[in-house]
């Protein structure tokens, strides 16, 4: 019976472990390649999105929208342009997203080939890794104007409420997020967000604006 329990016991283990040392997809973004086990919250170990999931999403963007329209106090007019605004960028940053995208399915691609020397699949990799920078400098700059243009809408009073529901927000990020990398506070416009992207994924729009 003990060597029953105590085989149970192991295979429940190694079972355990296996799934622990799975590693990250190849085109993750970790920095791991995939070679070992990550010890990151990678978003490629992440199951797409169900439409549910998709669908309760949505309503708290939307939720959060309204909130910050009502601390605001933005006009009907202001909502207007506000909502143009955001299409606007979400039209620049798309094809942007697409092309960051395409890149990164071209280093999955090239780590999967296995006709490439290793010298040769890192000398591609590597000025695609550069590409995608400059793409997602590209992105940077257009949140940034998208906030921009937002910030030009605003009365000086409402300006002065933004500017403090920011730094309130950085607050309450920071200490969701301490020892991570602060990304920002989630405010109106929203930031452009291409359809593929989950939302995890999506950019923040007021951290570019200092």
């Amino acid at each position: 019976m003990k060597k029953i329990v105590l085989a149970s016991t192991l295979a429940l283990f190694l079972c355990t472990a296996a799934v622990q040392a799975a590693p990250c997809a190849p085109d993750c973004d970790c920095g791991c390649k995939g070679k070992a086990p990550c010890k990151k919250e990678c978003k490629c170990q992440k199951p797409p999105m169900t439409d549910e999931q998709k669908a309760e999403m949505q309503a708290k963007m939307e939720a959060k929208k309204a909130e910050f329209d009502k601390k605001l106090g933005l006009t009907d007019e202001q909502k207007t342009k506000a909502e143009e605004i955001r299409k606007e960028g979400f039209e620049k940053m798309k094809p942007v997203m697409e092309q960051i995208k395409t890149k990164k399915d071209e280093i999955k691609t090239i780590r999967e080939n296995g006709d490439l020397t290793q010298a040769e699949a890192k000398t591609k990799i590597d000025a695609l890794h550069k590409e995608i920078m400059e793409l997602k400098t590209q992105a940077k700059e257009i949140r940034k104007q998208n906030m921009q243009d937002f910030e030009a809408i605003l009365t000086d009073k409402q300006k002065k409420t933004l500017e403090k529901m920011k730094q309130e927000g950085r607050k309450e990020f920071a200490k969701k997020h301490k020892g991570k990398k602060m990304g920002g506070f989630d405010g109106r416009p929203m930031p452009p967000q291409h359809p593929e992207m989950r939302p995890d994924e999506a950019p923040t729009a007021v951290d570019e604006t200092k």
